[in-house]
């Protein structure tokens, strides 16, 4: 695994900067969106496990899974997941046969410190339209919590909205949702309330998180 200093952190803030000047927020994608894929990635020490499922709207039917194994690159650092699990996503994504529209990723878009989180470095550079969606607020504000179920309220970052504080059907906590690259803020917000259903994180993330993690056991298990 790499070893961080301050120079080596300073190199990726770049990259980041540099990604982010090429996040398009617009829809670059043909309408209506009838499949949405969701990624996410479990880890066992040093070892990744990366699950990219792909879903059929509105049944949530599941209609590819692939997974892929890969020694983690880098430690967690906040704000820079996208260089721990962006290479891994990209991997994965390779061995994806099924087309989709939409691209959802567990982390953050341009709700980021820098513009540019997990969703917004997969998103670039891949050529996919990508929503982030996270647990918790990692950049900017929202000036209130909403309360009924589906009920959305705007993130601020330096007076711009970069996303939207989302709470799901369950009533439970509200969820982050931010463009990623190639699609828009309204769209972004539009496949996130479809692609909820009674749990807290969207179904195409939650089906992902459960492929990755079953994938991580097996493993650990042989």
């Amino acid at each position: 695994m790499v070893e961080f200093d301050e120079e080596l952190i300073e190199r990726l803030r770049k990259v980041q900067k540099t990604i982010a000047l090429k996040a398009i927020i617009e829809d670059r994608f043909e309408k209506p969106i009838c499949k949405i894929a969701g990624v996410d990635v479990a880890y066992n020490g040093l070892n990744a496990y990366a699950a990219v499922v792909v879903l059929k709207l509105p049944d949530f039917r599941v209609i590819e899974k692939i997974t892929y194994r890969d020694k983690a690159a880098i430690p967690y650092i906040p704000s820079l997941l996208c260089f721990r699990e962006g290479p891994l996503i990209l991997r994965a994504l390779r061995n994806i046969r099924e087309e989709f529209q939409v691209l959802m990723v567990e982390g953050h878009g341009i709700a980021h410190p820098f513009k540019c989180g997990l969703a917004t470095y997969v998103g670039v550079l891949s050529g996919r339209p990508s929503i982030g969606v996270s647990r918790r607020l990692l950049a900017g504000c929202t000036c209130e919590v909403p309360k009924a179920p589906l009920e959305h309220k705007p993130i601020l970052l330096n007076g711009e909205v970069v996303g939207y504080c989302l709470r799901p059907r369950n009533r439970a906590k509200p969820i982050c949702v931010s463009p990623g690259s190639f699609i828009s803020l309204e769209t972004a917000l539009e496949v996130s309330i479809r692609s909820l259903g009674y749990y807290r994180m969207p179904e195409p993330l939650r089906l992902a998180h459960l492929a990755a993690n079953d994938t991580k056991r097996l493993h650990v298990f042989e």
